[in-house]
This record gives structure tokens, sequence and C-alpha cells, in this order.
């Protein structure tokens, strides 16, 4: 097992979704050198709306696993109102571990961020984990935060993130 901090991938996205079902994909990723992966996701472009980021791990030929084996809690933090728990089992994906930013795409000063750590990914005798926060400002102007864990409740390797 390796025991320092390795760079494994980047990747720059310069777009953002005009609707739900547009994803980015982070395929080959996990291997059997390590058993936690932080993954930093900078300058996710909002639109006009904004919109909540989800996550699916990929399998070994990069298919997303998509069957419903998913739990996941947040914390759903407001700068200008009372924070929210929301919870949610037996769901296809892990949700809500990021938020775009609402303030259209190019404007940076609404650009949102994400770091997570999962845990396990290549692991077949535990159940792989993801813990993310996150940060936005949408156009209010009015600042949303995020605290997530999520559990893929299966020992099946998975391989990415989607």
């Amino acid at each position: 097992m390796a025991t320092s901090l390795q760079h494994i991938k980047t990747l720059d996205v310069n777009t953002s979704p005009t609707s739900l079902g547009v994803y980015v994909g982070i395929t080959e990723c996990f291997n059997e050198n390590y058993d936690t992966y932080f993954v930093n996701v900078t300058k996710v472009d909002g639109n006009l709306a904004g919109y909540y980021l989800s996550l699916r791990f990929l399998d070994s030929g990069g298919s997303e696993i998509s069957t419903s084996i998913y739990d996941y809690a947040n914390l759903y933090m407001k700068s200008d109102s009372a924070f929210t728990e929301l919870r949610a089992t037996n769901t296809s994906l892990v949700g809500n571990i990021g938020f775009s930013g609402s303030g259209g795409l190019d404007v940076d000063q609404y650009d949102n961020g994400t770091s997570m750590y999962i845990f396990n990914p290549h692991n077949t005798d535990r159940y792989t984990f993801v813990q993310a926060q996150s940060s936005g400002v949408d156009n209010t102007p009015r600042l949303d935060a995020f605290k997530t864990i999520g559990v893929y409740k299966s020992t099946d390797r998975v391989y990415g993130v989607k």
C-alpha cells in the first residue's frame, strides 16, 4: 500500500450543464494502491438557476452504477435561513455533493467548489463511502453550502465517478 500523496488525474471542464442528465466522468482513477482518495472540483460554472451536483460510481467497464443501492445524508446550509438536514436511502445516486452557483456561465464570482474523500473504492470486503463538502454563491446573493456523506452499499470494486 502506498503511503504518500500522489497526483492521479486532472480533469479540466469549462462547461455547464443546461439540463439534468449532463454528467462529467472521471474514469480509471481508483486502484488497489490506496484506500482513500481526495477529489477536488473547482470552478463549476452555474447557469441562471443553478443546479445541484450528484455522484454515481462507475464499474469496470466505465458504466454508471445506477441501481438503488446508495444512501446519503447531508446538511444544507444557507446563509439567510435555517439549516436543513436531508436524508435518502436506497437511491440511484449520492445527491447534493455540491451546488453550481447561479450567476450564469463564465460569471466566476458564482462558481462552486466541492472537495470530497472517497474511501475503499477498490476494497472487496468493505462498502465504498464518500464524504463531501461544498460551497457556492447564488445570484440573490446567498452562500449555499453542503456537507454530505454517502455510501455505495456493495463490496464490488468501483473504478471511477460520474
